[in-house]
């Protein structure tokens, strides 16, 4: 039976500051002050997820368990990042789970990357090929802010030129400008019957990946794109929200075929 004693905070642990009005994603410091429109919050010696805590003005903000959207969402950005809504999709797609080996190209602020680390766990592993250092430091630091993942792979690297150096991936992500000049190399990084994912942000780029892939010998080829909305609950009326983001990008996935003849 699982137990209902509170869950404290230790020192460094990340949580939700939540008010309707704002979340705050800040690491645990006993005493810390946080500043907000809302008043000043101070954090006590002794607080656990779940509790609420009172501002200077009088607002009531609660102390949340971050979730991996919060987490992923809250990366120090020097580009784009796959958003939650694809990033679900991709770990279906690709077969992600517990203990498996997988690679994406494109680090980019280390969003993905996160969320792969986090799934495959340390039973698995991440090799994350990116071309440009400062990409690379800046994601890894990213990681290192919600634990240690030592699972994971960080490869300063140009794939389209020097290939992936590895084989035996059983999935493959590429989130990168030019997609289809890697198909490629990522034959030759996947296993047999393995999933190879791609992002592209106009369909050109998808048509010219999807035709690399069926002529390298990918097949199930399959293109969508996701779309997501919030609904707003209120008692004056139920409706969507107006802003949020809607179209990030069109994601192809298809599987890799060995070459020889058939049985």
């Amino acid at each position: 039976m699982h137990s209902s004693s509170p869950d404290y905070l230790k020192e460094g642990d990340s949580f939700i500051l939540y008010h309707p009005e704002g979340n705050f994603l800040l690491f645990y410091s006993p005493g810390k002050k946080f500043h907000t429109h809302l008043g000043e919050v101070v954090f006590s010696e002794k607080i656990s997820y779940g509790d609420p805590v009172v501002s200077s003005k009088g607002e009531t903000f609660y102390i949340l368990h971050p979730n991996m959207v919060d987490l992923s969402m809250k990366v120090k950005r020097k580009t784009t990042i796959i958003y939650p809504k694809e990033a679900g999709l991709i770990l279906l797609e690709l077969g992600v789970r517990c203990g498996a080996v997988v690679g994406e190209v494109g680090t980019g602020s280390g969003a993905l990357t996160f969320i792969l680390a986090s799934v495959v766990g340390k039973e698995g592993k991440v090799y994350t090929f990116e071309r440009r250092k400062e990409f690379l430091e800046n994601a890894r630091e990213n990681l290192k802010r919600y634990g240690d993942f030592p699972w994971v792979e960080w490869v300063e690297r140009d794939v389209e030129v020097e290939g992936f150096g590895i084989t035996g991936l059983d999935a493959l992500f590429l989130d990168v400008p030019e997609p289809w000049r890697l198909v490629s190399h990522a034959f030759e990084a996947l296993k047999g019957g393995r999933t190879l994912g791609s992002l592209s942000p106009n369909l050109e780029q998808v048509k010219l990946t999807h035709e690399a892939m069926k002529k390298e010998g990918f097949t199930r080829l399959r293109v969508y794109e996701v779309l997501q909305r919030e609904i707003m609950i209120r008692p004056e009326g139920t409706r969507p929200r107006e802003r949020g983001i809607l179209h990030t990008g069109y994601l192809l996935f298809g599987e890799k075929t060995n070459k020889k003849e058939p049985l």
